[in-house]
């Protein structure tokens, strides 16, 4: 499936079908962040609300041994959290308990899919091995979690989690009803080590015509002359999202004579580290760092932006970045969030060339080389991009159709 596919109009006829029981499992063994901060448990509960109001009596699993872990999750969202309860190494757990896993299968029958979110493990294979000695047909949504083993050029990065994905994971993906791929380099990397999966290719995406409709672009000027604003807003995870790479850059822009500005807003331990790296590089009232930011507030942060910026070194689609672009703020992403080939097709901002600080500084030049009309243009063509890759009605109809089947 190419990327436009996310976009083409797909309805349920619901009278043919029979509702699934979609038991949706997230294996978070700690929670680092508020769930509300958290995009793959954003993406999980986008899905559950479209696939209940196709009629299908979907449900988010939690896998996890903190007692907070549902904290933040809306009550619109069925929830239910299950301890790990498996051996553990080094406070870590191994396995995942045949009482838990019962408790999982509670009432299963037919109709019913496993649907595991991550391919975090070792647990998710012992998931999968529990599922299939059980004939409980499951599926695996990746959201990104495998692509720090091999580089965009499929270059192995991390030698022993990549023998662990051939050897371990593969046959796991491989007995799936589906595997579902975000991206396209994601595909890659699941047929590299399961030829024999059933890949499925669709986007993630950051409206819903159900619930509110198409938000319109959020009013914003231009940039003033040429002093641009660049937003991150993500979880402060420095290795992940490339924090590091972004205040470099920045910094190494500035030192070329950029006069834009950074604003930074996130949840996480690591704000202290970034306030230290921004010190280090004295770039004083040019960068502020703020903690995490919601609902009004982050709206308001983010209409004084003119950028966003995020320079993943890993990452699939993030929702953030579809969220700033559907409020009409043009993009500044590197190749690893998968947003690249969006952003170039649609003239929708600029790909970082490499994770390097000097690609991060050349990028940001250019976003302020870019005139007013140019921008707006730019903006505009940011908010089209998302509205094209389509809403999570579609998107759900068609994972339905394509990787759950339809039972008679």
């Amino acid at each position: 499936m190419s990327p436009a596919d996310g976009s083409a109009a797909f309805a349920v006829d619901k009278a043919g079908l029979r509702p699934l029981d979609l038991r949706h499992v997230v294996i978070q063994p700690a929670i680092a962040h508020p769930s509300s901060a958290n995009g793959l448990h954003n993406v999980v509960r986008c899905l559950i609300a479209e696939q209940r109001a196709m009629g299908d009596d979907a449900r988010l699993c939690l896998f996890s041994d903190d007692p907070d872990a549902l904290t933040g999750i809306p009550a619109d969202c069925p929830a239910q959290r299950f301890p790990l309860g498996g051996p553990r190494l080094s406070g870590r757990s191994l396995t995942i308990a045949d009482a838990t896993l019962d408790r999982l299968l509670e009432g299963a029958g037919p109709d019913t899919v496993v649907h595991i979110h991550g391919a975090v493990k070792p647990l998710f294979a012992a998931l999968a091995r529990g599922l299939h000695r059980r004939g409980v047909p499951y599926g695996v949504t990746l959201h990104g979690q495998c692509s720090h083993i091999y580089d965009m050029a499929g270059r192995v990065r991390r030698r022993l989690p990549a023998a662990w994905m051939r050897f371990v994971d593969g046959p796991a993906f491989a007995r799936a009803r589906f595997v579902h791929a975000i991206t396209e380099d994601e595909a890659a990397i699941v047929r590299r080590v399961a030829p024999t999966a059933a890949v499925r290719l669709l986007p993630n995406t950051a409206w819903s015509a159900r619930r509110g409709g198409l938000p319109a672009p959020a009013p914003r000027a231009a940039p003033d002359g040429d002093r641009p604003t660049f937003g991150y807003c993500a979880r402060y995870e420095i290795e992940h999202k490339g924090v590091d790479l972004l205040i470099d850059g920045f910094a190494a822009y500035r030192r070329a004579g950029g006069r834009g500005v950074l604003e930074l807003a996130g949840s996480g331990p690591a704000r202290a580290d970034i306030e230290r790296r921004a010190e280090a590089h004295g770039l004083g009232p040019h960068i502020r760092v703020h903690g995490p930011v919601f609902g009004a507030d982050k709206a308001a942060m983010m209409a004084g932006w003119h950028y966003f910026a995020l320079t993943s070194r890993f990452d699939v689609m993030p929702t953030g970045c579809l969220e700033a672009a559907l409020s009409g703020l043009p993009l500044i992403v590197t190749r690893e969030t998968g947003l690249v080939p969006y952003v170039e097709e649609n003239g929708a901002g600029f790909g970082v060339a490499a994770l390097t600080a000097e690609a991060v500084a050349d990028a940001l030049a250019l976003a302020e080389r870019t005139g007013p009309g140019r921008w707006r243009e730019m903006a505009a063509n940011a908010h089209h991009m998302v509205v094209g890759i389509g809403d999570w009605g579609r998107i759900a109809a068609r994972l339905r159709a394509a990787a759950y089947g339809r039972p008679s």
